[in-house]
C-alpha cells in the first residue's frame, strides 16, 4: 500500500515542469502488472474522502484508458460534485466512445453547471456525432452560470465545435492550441451543420435493406 501511495501521489501531483516521476510510476504500474493493480485503484474508487477517488480515477486511466472506462463511468454518479466533474474530465482524455450515453446523462441531469459544462466538453472530446442530440437540446437552454462563468449551453456549442471542426467558437491553432474567435459564434449555423452531420451519420450506421 505504501508503493500505491507513492504511485498516486507521483501521477496525480507531478512536479511543475518534471513529467518523470509521473511516467516513472505509470511504467512501474504497468510492470507490476494492470490485473494487479486495478483491483487496488477500484478500492480507492470507494474511500470516504473525495481527493482519494479522484486520484484512483486518474490512475485507471493512465494504467489502462480503454479498462478504465466503465469504472469511471460509475463515478458520475458520486455524491461529490468534485468527484463527478473530475471523471468526466477524465472520460474527455479517455475519449472512448463507450463512455457517451453516460456523459449524455449527465449533462441533461446533473445538479451542478460545471458537471454538466464538463460533461458537454467530454462529448465534444470524444467527438462521435452520437453526442449531438443532446448538446443541440443543451444548447441555448441551459444557460446556468458555474463558479467560472460557464454555462452548459456555451459548453455545448464548443463541443459542438470541436466534433464539427468548424471554428464558431474559437480558432484552433497549432499544436493543440487555440484563441477565442474575433465575433460572436453562429450558433444556427452550428446547430444546422450539427443536424446535417448527426442525420449523415445516422443513415449511414443503418442497416441496408434486405435482398428480395
Amino acid at each position: 500500500m505504501e508503493q500505491l501511495a507513492r504511485w498516486l501521489e507521483a501521477i496525480n501531483r507531478p512536479t511543475f515542469g518534471d513529467n518523470g516521476p509521473r511516467e516513472r510510476a505509470v511504467a512501474e504500474m504497468r510492470a507490476a502488472g494492470a490485473d494487479n493493480v486495478f483491483p487496488l485503484l477500484i478500492g480507492g474508487l470507494r474511500s470516504a474522502d473525495p481527493e482519494p477517488r479522484c486520484d484512483a480515477i486518474t490512475a485507471l486511466l493512465f494504467l489502462d484508458a480503454r479498462r478504465a472506462v466503465e469504472p469511471i463511468v460509475v463515478m458520475l454518479d458520486d455524491p461529490d460534485t468534485t468527484v463527478r466533474r473530475h471523471a468526466c474530465g477524465c472520460l474527455h482524455d479517455c475519449g472512448d466512445e463507450r463512455a457517451i450515453p453516460a456523459l449524455c446523462e449527465a449533462l441533461r441531469r446533473d445538479p451542478d453547471p460545471q458537471v454538466r459544462g464538463t460533461a458537454a466538453y467530454a462529448l465534444g472530446g470524444i467527438g462521435s456525432p452520437a453526442g449531438i442530440p443532446t448538446l443541440l437540446a443543451t444548447l441555448g437552454s441551459d444557460n446556468e452560470y458555474d463558479l467560472h462563468g460557464h454555462s452548459p449551453s456555451s459548453c455545448a456549442a464548443t463541443a459542438l465545435d470541436d466534433i464539427l471542426g468548424t471554428h464558431e467558437t474559437r480558432i484552433r491553432l497549432d499544436g493543440g492550441l487555440c484563441r477565442m474567435a474575433e465575433r460572436e459564434p453562429d450558433l444556427d449555423r452550428l446547430r444546422r451543420l450539427a443536424e446535417e452531420l448527426f442525420q449523415q451519420w445516422s443513415s449511414s450506421r443503418a442497416e441496408p435493406p434486405a435482398a428480395p
